[in-house]
Protein backbone atom coordinates (compact mmCIF):
# COMPACT_ATOMS: atom_id res chain seq x y z
CA UNK A 1 0.00 0.00 0.00
CA UNK A 2 2.89 2.68 -1.15
CA UNK A 3 0.22 5.67 -1.37
CA UNK A 4 1.39 8.86 -2.45
CA UNK A 5 -0.45 12.05 -2.06
CA UNK A 6 -1.25 15.12 -4.69
CA UNK A 7 -2.50 18.09 -3.28
CA UNK A 8 -3.99 21.65 -5.09
CA UNK A 9 -6.52 24.46 -4.16
CA UNK A 10 -8.70 25.69 -6.84
CA UNK A 11 -11.63 27.95 -6.94
CA UNK A 12 -15.63 26.47 -6.58
CA UNK A 13 -16.23 28.70 -9.89
CA UNK A 14 -13.27 26.33 -11.67
CA UNK A 15 -14.93 23.05 -11.56
CA UNK A 16 -14.55 21.63 -15.30
CA UNK A 17 -12.45 19.57 -17.08
CA UNK A 18 -9.97 22.06 -18.28
CA UNK A 19 -9.47 22.79 -14.88
CA UNK A 20 -8.94 19.26 -13.54
CA UNK A 21 -6.60 18.25 -16.34
CA UNK A 22 -4.47 21.32 -15.18
CA UNK A 23 -4.73 19.96 -11.71
CA UNK A 24 -3.90 16.53 -12.84
CA UNK A 25 -0.26 17.48 -14.53
CA UNK A 26 2.35 15.23 -13.16
CA UNK A 27 -0.03 12.78 -12.10
CA UNK A 28 0.32 9.12 -12.76
CA UNK A 29 -3.58 8.81 -13.76
CA UNK A 30 -3.34 5.31 -14.29
CA UNK A 31 -2.59 4.90 -10.87
CA UNK A 32 -5.10 6.94 -9.36
CA UNK A 33 -7.56 4.77 -6.61
CA UNK A 34 -9.04 7.88 -5.48
CA UNK A 35 -9.75 11.61 -5.53
CA UNK A 36 -10.97 13.58 -2.40
CA UNK A 37 -12.27 17.05 -2.69
CA UNK A 38 -12.96 19.19 0.27
CA UNK A 39 -15.11 21.80 -0.11
CA UNK A 40 -18.97 23.79 -0.03
CA UNK A 41 -20.90 26.09 -2.50
CA UNK A 42 -23.42 28.71 -1.42
CA UNK A 43 -25.20 27.77 -4.54
CA UNK A 44 -25.19 24.55 -5.50
CA UNK A 45 -26.82 21.29 -3.26
CA UNK A 46 -24.27 18.74 -2.40
CA UNK A 47 -25.53 15.91 -4.94
CA UNK A 48 -25.34 18.21 -7.83
CA UNK A 49 -22.12 19.75 -6.71
CA UNK A 50 -20.44 16.31 -6.40
CA UNK A 51 -21.96 15.64 -10.44
CA UNK A 52 -20.46 18.10 -11.42
CA UNK A 53 -17.27 17.37 -10.32
CA UNK A 54 -17.64 13.68 -11.11
CA UNK A 55 -18.74 14.71 -14.53
CA UNK A 56 -15.42 17.18 -14.95
CA UNK A 57 -12.98 14.71 -14.09
CA UNK A 58 -14.49 11.95 -16.24
CA UNK A 59 -13.97 14.56 -19.02
CA UNK A 60 -10.47 15.07 -18.19
CA UNK A 61 -9.39 11.53 -17.70
CA UNK A 62 -12.02 9.65 -20.46
CA UNK A 63 -12.64 7.21 -17.18
CA UNK A 64 -14.29 7.00 -13.80
CA UNK A 65 -12.47 7.01 -10.25
CA UNK A 66 -13.31 6.99 -6.80
CA UNK A 67 -14.51 10.49 -5.56
CA UNK A 68 -15.39 11.66 -2.22
CA UNK A 69 -16.67 14.94 -1.93
CA UNK A 70 -16.65 16.45 1.88
CA UNK A 71 -18.88 19.31 2.55
CA UNK A 72 -16.60 21.49 4.71
CA UNK A 73 -15.89 25.28 4.04
CA UNK A 74 -11.81 25.05 3.66
CA UNK A 75 -10.06 27.96 5.49
CA UNK A 76 -8.91 30.14 5.26
CA UNK A 77 -10.72 31.68 1.86
CA UNK A 78 -12.77 28.50 0.62
CA UNK A 79 -12.60 26.87 -2.71
CA UNK A 80 -12.03 23.69 -3.16
CA UNK A 81 -9.50 21.60 -1.73
CA UNK A 82 -7.83 18.02 -3.96
CA UNK A 83 -5.83 15.24 -2.24
CA UNK A 84 -5.59 12.91 -5.54
CA UNK A 85 -4.42 9.66 -3.71
CA UNK A 86 -2.01 7.15 -6.49
CA UNK A 87 -0.41 3.69 -5.41
CA UNK A 88 2.60 2.43 -6.43
CA UNK A 89 3.40 1.68 -10.14
CA UNK A 90 3.72 -2.01 -9.80
CA UNK A 91 -0.28 -1.83 -8.72
CA UNK A 92 -3.05 -2.99 -11.00
CA UNK A 93 -5.59 -0.64 -10.23
CA UNK A 94 -9.17 -1.85 -11.53
CA UNK A 95 -12.04 0.99 -11.71
CA UNK A 96 -15.62 -0.15 -11.32
CA UNK A 97 -18.81 0.70 -10.21
CA UNK A 98 -21.44 -1.05 -8.24
CA UNK A 99 -25.00 0.41 -7.26
CA UNK A 100 -23.83 3.80 -8.17
CA UNK A 101 -20.72 3.79 -5.93
CA UNK A 102 -17.20 3.79 -7.75
CA UNK A 103 -14.12 2.01 -6.01
CA UNK A 104 -10.97 0.81 -7.02
CA UNK A 105 -10.03 -3.23 -6.59
CA UNK A 106 -6.13 -3.81 -6.11
CA UNK A 107 -5.17 -7.44 -6.43
CA UNK A 108 -1.93 -9.24 -5.83
CA UNK A 109 -0.62 -12.53 -4.86
CA UNK A 110 -1.91 -12.61 -1.34
CA UNK A 111 -3.99 -9.19 -0.80
CA UNK A 112 -6.63 -7.23 -1.90
CA UNK A 113 -7.42 -4.12 -1.38
CA UNK A 114 -10.77 -1.69 -2.10
CA UNK A 115 -10.26 2.08 -2.55
CA UNK A 116 -14.73 3.07 -1.81
CA UNK A 117 -15.34 6.58 -2.23
CA UNK A 118 -17.24 8.68 0.30
CA UNK A 119 -21.34 7.16 -0.48
CA UNK A 120 -23.87 9.81 0.29
CA UNK A 121 -26.86 9.07 1.37
CA UNK A 122 -30.12 9.54 -1.56
CA UNK A 123 -31.97 11.83 1.21
CA UNK A 124 -30.33 14.27 3.20
CA UNK A 125 -33.53 14.89 4.92
CA UNK A 126 -34.08 11.84 6.13
CA UNK A 127 -33.58 10.34 10.16
CA UNK A 128 -30.20 10.11 10.33
CA UNK A 129 -30.72 6.30 11.16
CA UNK A 130 -32.13 5.80 8.03
CA UNK A 131 -30.04 7.46 5.76
CA UNK A 132 -27.06 5.43 7.88
CA UNK A 133 -28.64 2.21 7.68
CA UNK A 134 -28.97 3.07 3.73
CA UNK A 135 -25.29 3.91 3.29
CA UNK A 136 -24.13 0.67 5.44
CA UNK A 137 -25.99 -1.68 3.21
CA UNK A 138 -24.72 -0.52 0.07
CA UNK A 139 -21.06 -0.57 1.29
CA UNK A 140 -21.98 -4.37 2.54
CA UNK A 141 -23.16 -5.08 -0.61
CA UNK A 142 -19.79 -3.50 -2.53
CA UNK A 143 -18.04 -6.00 0.02
CA UNK A 144 -19.69 -9.13 -0.44
CA UNK A 145 -19.13 -9.13 -4.14
CA UNK A 146 -15.23 -9.51 -3.85
CA UNK A 147 -15.65 -11.92 -0.30
CA UNK A 148 -14.61 -9.20 1.71
CA UNK A 149 -15.66 -9.24 5.28
CA UNK A 150 -17.19 -5.79 7.05
CA UNK A 151 -14.34 -6.35 9.73
CA UNK A 152 -11.71 -5.91 6.60
CA UNK A 153 -12.74 -2.52 6.45
CA UNK A 154 -9.34 -0.83 7.86
CA UNK A 155 -10.07 2.82 7.55
CA UNK A 156 -13.53 4.53 7.48
CA UNK A 157 -14.32 7.99 6.90
CA UNK A 158 -18.22 9.19 8.67
CA UNK A 159 -19.28 12.66 8.01
CA UNK A 160 -22.66 13.53 9.85
CA UNK A 161 -24.10 16.64 8.98
CA UNK A 162 -24.78 18.53 11.97
CA UNK A 163 -22.78 16.27 14.34
CA UNK A 164 -23.84 17.23 17.56
CA UNK A 165 -26.88 18.57 16.86
CA UNK A 166 -30.43 16.43 17.69
CA UNK A 167 -33.57 14.95 15.73
CA UNK A 168 -36.39 14.20 17.59
CA UNK A 169 -34.91 14.25 20.73
CA UNK A 170 -31.99 11.95 19.42
CA UNK A 171 -28.15 13.94 18.77
CA UNK A 172 -27.28 12.76 15.40
CA UNK A 173 -23.76 11.13 16.27
CA UNK A 174 -25.18 9.24 18.68
CA UNK A 175 -27.77 7.52 16.26
CA UNK A 176 -25.45 7.30 14.04
CA UNK A 177 -22.96 5.27 16.10
CA UNK A 178 -26.07 3.26 16.71
CA UNK A 179 -26.43 2.22 13.05
CA UNK A 180 -22.79 1.40 13.03
CA UNK A 181 -22.91 -0.42 15.91
CA UNK A 182 -25.67 -2.79 14.30
CA UNK A 183 -24.00 -2.89 10.78
CA UNK A 184 -20.43 -3.93 12.74
CA UNK A 185 -22.42 -6.66 14.96
CA UNK A 186 -22.75 -8.97 11.60
CA UNK A 187 -19.07 -10.05 12.08
CA UNK A 188 -16.37 -10.99 14.57
CA UNK A 189 -13.56 -8.11 13.94
CA UNK A 190 -10.19 -10.38 13.97
CA UNK A 191 -8.34 -7.51 13.53
CA UNK A 192 -9.96 -5.05 15.62
CA UNK A 193 -12.34 -2.42 14.43
CA UNK A 194 -10.78 0.33 11.65
CA UNK A 195 -9.21 3.57 11.78
CA UNK A 196 -12.02 5.75 11.71
CA UNK A 197 -13.25 9.52 11.61
CA UNK A 198 -16.85 11.12 12.31
CA UNK A 199 -17.01 14.75 11.82
CA UNK A 200 -19.50 17.33 11.12
CA UNK A 201 -20.46 18.80 7.77
CA UNK A 202 -22.26 21.89 6.21
CA UNK A 203 -25.00 19.73 5.74
CA UNK A 204 -27.69 17.56 6.80
CA UNK A 205 -26.77 14.67 4.79
CA UNK A 206 -24.71 11.26 6.04
CA UNK A 207 -21.67 10.07 4.08
CA UNK A 208 -19.27 6.97 4.43
CA UNK A 209 -15.83 6.12 2.67
CA UNK A 210 -13.12 3.94 3.41
CA UNK A 211 -10.83 1.31 3.02
CA UNK A 212 -11.15 -2.62 3.06
CA UNK A 213 -7.78 -4.31 2.83
CA UNK A 214 -7.45 -8.17 3.55
CA UNK A 215 -4.53 -10.76 3.29
CA UNK A 216 -4.26 -14.51 2.45
CA UNK A 217 -2.40 -15.39 5.77
CA UNK A 218 -4.36 -12.62 8.09
CA UNK A 219 -1.38 -11.17 8.96
CA UNK A 220 0.18 -7.58 9.06
CA UNK A 221 -3.05 -6.15 10.12
CA UNK A 222 -2.82 -4.31 13.67
CA UNK A 223 -4.88 -1.84 15.34
CA UNK A 224 -3.02 0.26 17.70
CA UNK A 225 -4.05 1.72 20.65
CA UNK A 226 -3.01 5.09 23.17
CA UNK A 227 -2.71 4.28 26.27
CA UNK A 228 -3.30 7.84 26.99
CA UNK A 229 -6.95 7.64 25.85
CA UNK A 230 -9.40 5.11 26.50
CA UNK A 231 -10.69 3.16 23.79
CA UNK A 232 -12.92 4.78 21.80
CA UNK A 233 -15.31 1.36 21.45
CA UNK A 234 -15.10 1.01 25.60
CA UNK A 235 -16.43 4.13 26.32
CA UNK A 236 -18.32 4.56 29.60
CA UNK A 237 -21.75 5.38 29.21
CA UNK A 238 -20.91 9.11 30.98
CA UNK A 239 -19.61 10.19 27.75
CA UNK A 240 -22.33 9.08 25.11
CA UNK A 241 -25.36 11.90 24.44
CA UNK A 242 -28.85 11.01 24.65
CA UNK A 243 -31.58 12.70 26.28
CA UNK A 244 -33.18 9.37 27.14
CA UNK A 245 -31.42 8.64 30.33
CA UNK A 246 -32.15 5.15 29.69
CA UNK A 247 -31.67 4.52 26.22
CA UNK A 248 -29.30 1.70 25.10
CA UNK A 249 -26.52 3.90 23.61
CA UNK A 250 -23.66 2.70 21.59
CA UNK A 251 -19.78 3.12 21.56
CA UNK A 252 -18.44 4.62 18.55
CA UNK A 253 -16.30 1.43 16.97
CA UNK A 254 -13.33 2.35 16.09
CA UNK A 255 -9.58 1.78 16.78
CA UNK A 256 -7.24 4.90 17.80
CA UNK A 257 -5.02 4.28 14.61
CA UNK A 258 -4.69 1.14 11.98
CA UNK A 259 -1.16 -0.39 10.73
CA UNK A 260 -1.29 -2.75 7.60
CA UNK A 261 2.25 -4.10 6.90
CA UNK A 262 3.17 -5.90 3.57
CA UNK A 263 6.76 -6.38 1.63
CA UNK A 264 7.00 -2.38 0.92
CA UNK A 265 7.01 -1.46 4.43
CA UNK A 266 3.77 -0.01 6.34
CA UNK A 267 0.89 2.53 6.00
CA UNK A 268 -0.31 3.72 9.22
CA UNK A 269 -4.21 5.43 9.18
CA UNK A 270 -4.69 7.24 12.36
CA UNK A 271 -7.97 8.06 13.23
CA UNK A 272 -9.74 11.22 13.98
CA UNK A 273 -8.10 12.40 17.43
CA UNK A 274 -8.52 15.49 19.84
CA UNK A 275 -8.06 16.70 22.98
CA UNK A 276 -9.12 13.91 25.08
CA UNK A 277 -7.22 12.23 27.85
CA UNK A 278 -8.61 8.85 29.38
CA UNK A 279 -12.00 9.53 27.66
CA UNK A 280 -12.72 13.23 28.80
CA UNK A 281 -12.03 16.13 27.34
CA UNK A 282 -9.97 18.92 27.79
CA UNK A 283 -12.70 21.66 28.49
CA UNK A 284 -12.64 25.41 29.09
CA UNK A 285 -9.37 25.58 27.07
CA UNK A 286 -8.12 27.37 24.06
CA UNK A 287 -7.74 26.12 20.48
CA UNK A 288 -4.37 26.57 20.42
CA UNK A 289 -4.01 24.25 23.70
CA UNK A 290 -6.24 21.73 22.01
CA UNK A 291 -4.14 21.31 19.21
CA UNK A 292 -0.94 20.85 21.30
CA UNK A 293 -2.44 18.35 23.75
CA UNK A 294 -3.95 16.47 20.35
CA UNK A 295 -0.62 16.58 18.83
CA UNK A 296 1.03 15.00 22.14
CA UNK A 297 -1.72 11.89 21.59
CA UNK A 298 -0.52 11.11 18.47
CA UNK A 299 2.77 11.52 18.38
CA UNK A 300 2.83 9.28 21.39
CA UNK A 301 0.54 6.90 19.26
CA UNK A 302 2.51 6.30 16.31
CA UNK A 303 5.90 5.85 18.57
CA UNK A 304 7.99 3.71 17.91
CA UNK A 305 7.61 2.36 21.53
CA UNK A 306 3.85 2.29 21.12
CA UNK A 307 3.79 0.48 17.49
CA UNK A 308 6.20 -2.34 19.20
CA UNK A 309 3.79 -2.83 22.08
CA UNK A 310 0.67 -3.50 19.13
CA UNK A 311 3.17 -5.82 17.42
CA UNK A 312 4.56 -3.77 15.28
CA UNK A 313 7.66 -3.67 14.05
CA UNK A 314 9.50 0.11 15.39
CA UNK A 315 8.77 1.59 11.81
CA UNK A 316 9.82 4.90 11.00
CA UNK A 317 6.99 6.22 10.25
CA UNK A 318 6.45 9.96 7.67
CA UNK A 319 3.57 12.21 7.28
CA UNK A 320 2.26 12.40 4.16
CA UNK A 321 -0.99 14.11 4.46
CA UNK A 322 -3.23 15.65 7.28
CA UNK A 323 -6.67 17.24 7.76
CA UNK A 324 -7.17 19.33 10.43
CA UNK A 325 -11.13 20.13 11.36
CA UNK A 326 -11.90 23.51 13.42
CA UNK A 327 -15.03 24.19 14.94
CA UNK A 328 -14.06 27.89 15.09
CA UNK A 329 -12.89 30.15 12.14
CA UNK A 330 -11.51 32.68 14.24
CA UNK A 331 -9.04 29.49 15.64
CA UNK A 332 -7.64 28.98 12.40
CA UNK A 333 -4.19 31.09 12.71
CA UNK A 334 -3.18 30.14 16.38
CA UNK A 335 -4.09 26.41 15.16
CA UNK A 336 -2.06 26.16 11.78
CA UNK A 337 1.17 28.04 13.34
CA UNK A 338 1.44 24.74 15.81
CA UNK A 339 0.44 22.69 13.57
CA UNK A 340 3.05 23.92 11.07
CA UNK A 341 5.31 23.86 14.03
CA UNK A 342 5.02 20.42 14.31
CA UNK A 343 4.65 19.15 11.36
CA UNK A 344 6.67 21.23 8.73
CA UNK A 345 5.78 21.00 4.52
CA UNK A 346 3.26 17.87 6.02
CA UNK A 347 0.53 18.60 2.88
CA UNK A 348 -2.29 19.65 5.48
CA UNK A 349 -6.29 20.85 4.61
CA UNK A 350 -8.02 22.93 7.16
CA UNK A 351 -11.54 23.12 7.29
CA UNK A 352 -14.82 24.06 9.19
CA UNK A 353 -16.05 20.92 10.97
CA UNK A 354 -17.70 20.40 14.71
CA UNK A 355 -16.24 17.88 16.25
CA UNK A 356 -18.16 15.25 17.77
CA UNK A 357 -18.00 16.51 21.26
CA UNK A 358 -19.60 20.28 21.37
CA UNK A 359 -16.38 21.22 23.68
CA UNK A 360 -13.79 20.17 21.47
CA UNK A 361 -12.72 22.93 19.31
CA UNK A 362 -10.16 20.98 16.92
CA UNK A 363 -9.85 17.36 15.45
CA UNK A 364 -6.80 16.16 13.54
CA UNK A 365 -6.65 13.03 11.14
CA UNK A 366 -3.29 11.71 9.22
CA UNK A 367 -1.16 9.25 6.85
CA UNK A 368 1.90 7.68 7.68
CA UNK A 369 4.22 5.94 5.73
CA UNK A 370 7.25 3.81 6.34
Amino acid sequence: MGLKLYSSILALCDVNSTCMTKMLEGVPTNHICGIVFCGVSDTVEYHQLLSDIKSAVYNSLGRRVPITLIPQYLLPKGGLSIDIYTLEEECDINIKEHNGVCYGLIEGANESMLFIEGIPSADFSDSVRKQSDEVFEKLDSLLSMYNFSIDDIVRQWNYIGNIVSYRNGKQNYQEFNDARSAYYGRCGWKNGYPAATGIGTSCEGIIVGGIAFKRADNSGIHPIDNPLQVAAHIYSKKVLIDNDENAVKSTPKFERAKLIENERGACCFVSGTAAIRGESSMENSSAKLQTIMTIENIEHLVSKENLVKYGCKPYDLRYVQLQVYIKNAEDYEEVREVVDKAYPGIPAVYTIADVCRSELLVEIEGILIS
